[in-house]
């Protein structure tokens, strides 16, 4: 199965297909999937592709918007005369410079934060059906342009100061917005559904999201065995979440901070260590009626023996089902590092 590559940190894009032949390997029959933890949709994509109905939720916004793009809009529905008008200002209107005036050598150029922010107010404009789809041009090409693909740092510098190393691409991140609002443009049209599957989006924290479904999903932010710097998923991708709250953005800038982050959104449910296991706990129960499909890693904390002892509470068989090694290219201290699947039944 051909997939959108979704450039988002912790991507189980390379493992579905060992997902699900581990699940269809115990004989997991299901019609419905709760995917609590969604991100940018992906698990939720193929489980559509696979004809099953689909409630996605997240946290973050952007990250609803951008699996409302992928499942919920027709393909066809935004052309690339759609994403190129939105490059360009629109006379008689009044555009704000927030990102420009806020972010000057943070992220981006200043050509390229003006041209942020034409674009997120244009947006604006959209017919609604129009929105998600643009948004996911956008968000994009932002995340693309930067290094590592994340904004918990502000290094611009390594774009501008670009020698050869082993991260990046220097030609990737200089094209022009111009040029990425085509090529997402193709890619997103080339992936949305032309029949649209079964699909409900909900855009709460796992803890406050109350739906049901026949298998819910679980991929939690993990954290290391070994203590790090504690940069959660909100610090990585705030600059995105901000974009949807455009007109708030200066009220909630932490300027202590050295990136800038926009603490909008911001939650730190499954972000304390000394937490997760109780509102792990809190979650199964909750979902104790439902299969339960958790995806994690040998390098968490806490164990995969812990998480299972958890599951195993409210479910009478559980299985640990190991996909291989799946380290990070940026990392070479997790070449060993495998993905595993807890399945309770």
């Amino acid at each position: 199965m051909k997939l959108p590559i979704t450039r988002y940190y912790g991507s189980k894009r390379r493992l579905l297909d060992k997902i699900w032949d581990a699940l269809m390997a115990y004989q997991i029959n299901f019609d419905s999937m709760l995917d609590l933890f969604g991100g940018t949709g992906i698990v939720s994509y193929y489980m559509a592709q696979k004809g099953k109905s689909i409630i996605y939720n997240d946290i973050l916004s952007f990250n609803c918007e951008i699996a409302k793009a992928l499942l919920c809009s027709p393909r066809g529905n935004f052309t690339e005369a759609d994403a190129l008008s939105l490059l360009q200002r629109v006379s008689g209107r009044e555009y704000q410079n927030i990102i420009a005036n806020n972010f000057h050598n943070v992220y981006y150029t200043p050509d390229e934060d003006e041209t942020i922010d034409i674009v997120v107010q244009n947006i604006q404009y959209l017919e609604e059906e129009k929105k998600a789809s643009a948004f996911y041009v956008l968000f994009q090409s932002c995340m693309i342009k930067r290094p590592f693909n994340l904004f918990h740092r502000k290094n611009l510098n390594l774009r501008t100061n670009f020698v050869k190393a082993n991260f990046g691409n220097k030609v990737t991140w200089e094209q022009s917005f111009k040029d990425l609002f085509i090529k997402f443009t193709k890619e997103l049209n080339e992936f949305q559904f032309e029949l649209l599957p079964k699909v409900e989006i909900t855009n709460t924290s796992a803890l406050n999201c109350y739906r049901h479904a026949d298998l819910v999903y679980i991929d939690t932010p993990y954290f290391p065995k070994k203590d790090s710097s504690g940069i959660t998923y909100h610090n990585r991708y705030h600059f995105l979440e901000g974009l949807m709250n455009y007109g708030e953005i200066p009220n909630f800038i932490d300027r202590g901070k050295v990136n800038l982050e926009i603490n909008i959104g911001k939650n730190l449910e499954f972000e304390k260590r000394n937490n997760y296991i109780y509102e792990l706990d809190k979650l199964i129960h909750r979902h104790r009626d439902s299969i339960i499909a958790l995806s994690y890693t040998t390098e968490g904390y806490p164990s995969i023996q812990e998480l299972e002892e958890v599951i195993h509470r409210y479910k009478q068989t559980t299985h640990i089902c190991f996909l291989g090694k799946h380290g990070f290219a940026l990392n070479k201290n997790n070449a060993e590092r495998q993905e595993v699947l807890i399945i309770g039944i």
